[in-house]
């Protein structure tokens, strides 16, 4: 159960979210997304069966309980409170002016000079966003195979799954359903541009319109969330 609350946590990705709105805005929408969705899941399965194969061959999680485990847990989970400050606190914001201004003063044309805002409006796009916008199947694959390499959650959750004593066939069915959870902003989409395209773009236009303005307060909460349960986590464990 609780490798599956991890899987809820991991599914809230404004990043998985941006790039679906990105694919609904080029023309075959429904063939880039399955692009998209088969990418991501092919790394991301085929990552986390390697490492749950690697930490039981290794013998460095034999339980839940085990020292690696509830260490993990509470390094995670310290990790996790910090990026919420940081966010809170939006120290993200002043690195980035930091290092914009030391660029100018290193010679950078004026169009890479900060704004007096947090960001820069003349700021570039991620190189992921530009490259998901080119509307090609191939490149769509390639870019999620890139983009969707494990996050925090999902490494503790495979860390979980090995320390469980499931058998292979199990292991394989949890890391299978956690992907099929994690991706459900790219799934829900896709289904609704099968049975409903024109409220589909709707709603995702909405969601995404709302994250663009609620996003930090929502990735502050997740990692506050995710920090406290981890942190808790490895001390009930440990003791």
């Amino acid at each position: 159960m609780q490798v599956f609350l991890l899987a809820l946590e991991a599914a809230v990705y404004p990043t998985l979210l941006a790039a679906v709105v990105i694919l609904l805005s080029q023309p075959r929408p429904r063939r880039l997304i399955t692009a998209y969705l088969a990418g991501g899941m092919a790394i991301s399965i085929t990552v986390g069966l390697g490492i749950v194969f690697a930490l039981e061959g290794s013998k460095a999680v034999t339980s839940s309980r085990s020292g690696l485990s509830w260490g993990a847990d509470l390094a995670a989970g310290g990790l996790a409170l910090l990026l919420a400050v940081a966010l809170a606190t939006r120290a993200d914001d002043r690195v980035r002016r930091r290092r914009a201004r030391r660029k100018v003063g290193a010679g950078a044309s004026s169009k890479e000079a900060p704004a007096e805002g947090p960001e820069s409006p003349s700021s570039k796009e991620p190189w992921s966003q530009r490259i998901l916008a080119r509307g090609s199947v191939p490149i769509v694959f390639a870019a999620a195979l890139a983009i969707n390499l494990p996050g925090a959650a999902y490494l503790i959750a495979l860390k979980d799954i090995a320390a469980g004593g499931h058998s292979p066939t199990t292991e394989v069915i949890m890391i299978v359903a956690f992907n099929v959870i994690m991706f459900a902003l790219a799934e829900i989409p896709l289904l609704g541009l099968i049975f409903a395209p024109e409220r589909t773009h709707d709603l995702v236009g909405r969601g995404n319109a709302w994250l663009s303005g609620h996003g930090r307060q929502v990735a502050v909460v997740l990692c506050a969330l995710l920090g406290v349960y981890l942190i808790a986590r490895g001390i009930v464990h440990a003791a």
